[in-house]
């Protein structure tokens, strides 16, 4: 049984990255202006994704600590994130994607295993996670095994990035989120508005993998690769 209210957040957070990202690839592109109100958006955009995540897991993982079900969900993301980091190598001149958002929740994933039993006191741990941000960031290593923490080689570039520290901090708070709704029963809402967007939610990683390709096809098609980003066309 699922809950109807977290498949609609989902569902409303992959309608704001679709926006979110429509306008990201109108600014690489097609030199659109950059302003800090997309900047924010993108930054909320992301956070519901990542909370959102965060109390799936709890809720999945309450059902029996099947611990199975999430590596396979470990592998099937990982697979599909190293898939988009041989992607965006082979086709993109710079930005490519090394540990973007599928990298971070296939690993999210299974670091949140030992959280669990933590409950409520994980909002403390999530604060942790977002304090440790800017000790990190100013941290440089040309290893890039270390991207996943957040340690990046000196004028590190890629147009996703989600590393552990600050984005498990957001994962931790959407743990909290699933305990509160795991304690509910779950419950149908009738509202047709809110039952489309429960399917979006429900399909939300279809979406994000096949939104990308036909965003970037449509606008080199129209305008060109007008700032040379592509190693094709």
């Amino acid at each position: 049984m699922r809950y109807w209210e977290i498949d609609f957040l989902r569902g409303f957070g992959i309608i704001l990255m679709l926006i979110s990202n429509f306008v990201t690839d109108l600014q690489i592109f097609l030199n659109y202006p950059y302003s800090l109100f997309w900047h924010a958006f993108a930054l909320l955009t992301a956070s519901i994704f990542v909370f959102t995540s965060g109390a799936s897991f709890y809720v999945c993982y309450s059902r029996g600590r099947n611990v199975k079900k999430i590596l396979r969900r470990f592998a099937k993301l990982m697979s599909l994130g190293l898939l988009i980091t041989l992607t965006t190598t082979t086709l993109l001149k710079v930005g490519a994607i090394y540990f973007g958002i599928l990298h971070f929740l296939a690993l999210a994933w299974i670091l949140a295993i030992p959280f669990h039993r933590f409950g409520f006191f994980n909002c403390f741990f999530g604060v942790l996670f977002i304090l440790l941000y800017p000790i990190i960031d100013s941290l440089h290593s040309e290893n890039v095994i270390l991207l996943p923490i957040g340690i990046t080689p000196r004028n590190f570039y890629t147009f996703d990035y989600f590393p552990i520290i600050p984005w498990f901090g957001i994962f931790l708070f959407g743990l909290t989120f699933g305990r509160f709704m795991a304690n509910r029963e779950p419950s149908n809402n009738g509202n047709s508005v809110v039952r489309s967007m429960c399917y979006i939610g429900r399909n939300s990683l279809k979406i994000y993998l096949i939104h990308q390709p036909i965003f970037v096809t449509l606008i080199v098609l129209m305008f060109g690769d007008t700032n040379g980003i592509l190693l094709v066309f």
